[in-house]
């Protein structure tokens, strides 16, 4: 499946050589990298003032003339004459344009003025393929140039010039379905929008992620809208999350409330697709039909809005890594339990006091108290559900990353709510858990022999240490049911 499409028109920028102003050293890079100049030649650019830039780029006979720069530039729209050519195809171009002048100059206010002066020394130029290169610009270039490059090229075409048969629809196509999957909270998500420029359909497709603040963590077309709807699908079902068509109110929805919020790219090839096709985002989303009254809604306060109350519960054993004999718990949750939730289920059933970090992590990804650095999602997020779908799904579950208590998780049955039971519930386990901070399960070992020794040098300190006044009171091998219940059911209120 491709991710984006590739046909495109490559470009440079428009070089005065004589001029040696730092301005045009910025610009001079980019156009020798777009057409190919060999690496030594690009570090020439790197250090040095401009006029001995300049002079080193002479010698090498790596400079373009004056006389030829701007009509070098030009010709690389030529490919956008061509019969056949569809308005997505200019569209990619100027966007693909407008981001490689824009990472020669990242200065917002230079990079404006720069690109303006091009664009009417492009008109001053003419010709078929200027034409082309100003219908893109008025389409898809920055706010500030686009009145710019739609004044001179309506003046191109005054003075005789004949636009190409994909100007009149260029911006403007037609809105087809609109797909995506998410969790239920709308941790991640992700939404396609299809469009029809004539025949052709292409679709926009974007990635939000609520647990970096809610904005587009990736975007980006594509003219394989089909491969997208069945490998969304397929992603879905495989990661138990929710495959969704919408409305196209509903997308717009979605797709607004995450503009509103700063973009969130994290690998590299999602910051170079979020700078070069957000703008694409925003355009296309202005083209869908207005949300109505859900306009004003984020999506997690949308999707919270629709969910429904779970008709099925979670069975799981939940079994302590390493303990000899076994210590584990069997107990059952609602299925759209949150993993937050179920944290403090195992907590309640095991004994433990809350005191340290906990993570949960399975094939989906890792859970708990979000952080970026050791990419942990926000469990409060995901269900269940999402994570573990069906009997015979895994989930681990590690508490205080000090003492490692490691816990593997496992659907044992997804089955239906019985009526007037209260979940969550234990229904059966084995042997108490290890008290807090006891040094790991090799710890606790250690500790239980210190008590059954009443002649250990550190059995007095040790029974300190638990609050007892004698080892009796400490029995490994007990399990209390219907004291772990009575904790569940304080979870329970607290959940209600």
């Amino acid at each position: 499946m491709a991710k984006r499409r590739t046909t495109r028109a490559e470009n440079t920028s428009d070089v005065d050589a004589a001029s040696g102003t730092a301005d045009e050293v910025g610009l001079l890079r980019q156009a020798l990298a777009a057409a190919g100049a060999p690496d030594e030649v690009l570090r020439m650019l790197d250090a040095g003032g401009p006029d001995e830039i300049f002079a080193r780029l002479a010698e090498a006979d790596a400079l373009p003339t004056p006389d030829d720069a701007l009509p070098n530039l030009i010709a690389q729209w030529t490919p956008l004459l061509a019969r056949g050519v569809d308005p997505l195809t200019a569209e990619i171009s100027g966007l693909e344009f407008v981001a490689a002048f824009r990472s020669a100059e990242p200065d917002p206010d230079r990079f404006a003025g720069m690109l303006t002066a091009l664009v009417e020394d492009t008109a001053a130029y003419g010709g078929a393929a200027a034409l082309a290169f100003l219908r893109t610009m008025a389409a898809v270039g920055p706010a500030t140039v686009r009145p710019t490059a739609a004044e001179a090229a309506d003046r191109l075409v005054a003075g005789g010039l004949t636009d190409r048969p994909w100007v009149k629809d260029l911006g403007n196509p037609k809105v087809g379905t609109c797909f995506g999957y998410r969790d239920d909270l709308g941790a991640q998500e992700t939404v396609a929008v299809t469009f029809r420029y004539g025949r052709r359909e292409h679709a926009i497709a974007v990635l939000i992620d609520h647990d970096l603040g809610g904005g587009v963590k990736d975007c980006w077309p594509t003219d394989e809208p089909d491969q997208i709807r069945a490998a969304y699908r397929a992603s879905a079902a495989e990661e138990g999350l929710r495959f969704a068509d919408y409305q196209p109110a509903e997308a717009r929805a979605i797709l607004h409330g995450a503009l509103e919020q700063p973009p969130c790219p994290v690998e590299p090839d999602q910051v170079e697709d979020v700078d070069m096709f957000l703008d694409l985002v925003r355009s296309r989303a202005a083209l869908l039909p207005d949300a109505g009254p859900y306009r004003n809604l984020s999506t997690r306060q949308r999707v919270s809005r629709k969910a429904s109350s779970t008709a099925t519960v979670h069975r799981l054993k939940v079994s302590l890594h390493g303990a000899r004999p076994p210590i584990w718990r069997r107990i059952e949750v609602p299925s759209d339990t949150s993993l937050h939730e179920l944290h403090l289920v195992i907590q309640a059933a095991f004994g433990w006091e809350n005191y340290h970090m906990w993570m949960f992590e399975n094939a989906t990804g890792r859970y708990g108290i979000p952080d970026r650095e050791l990419d942990i999602r926000s469990a409060a997020t995901r269900k269940i559900r999402d994570v573990a779908a069906r009997k015979g799904s895994r989930l681990d579950y590690t508490y205080d990353f000090g003492d490692n208590w490691e816990h593997s998780i496992v659907v044992e049955e997804v089955r239906a709510t019985e009526a007037g039971i209260s979940y969550p519930r234990c229904l059966a386990g084995r042997r108490t858990a290890p008290p807090e901070d006891c040094g790991g399960i090799w710890g606790y070992e250690d500790l239980i022999e210190i008590l059954a020794d009443p002649t250990h040098e550190e059995h007095a300190e040790r029974l300190e240490w638990l609050g007892l006044s004698s080892a009796a009171e400490f029995d490994p091998a007990h399990f209390d049911l219907e004291g772990i219940n009575q904790e569940l059911a304080q979870v329970t209120a607290g959940r209600r």
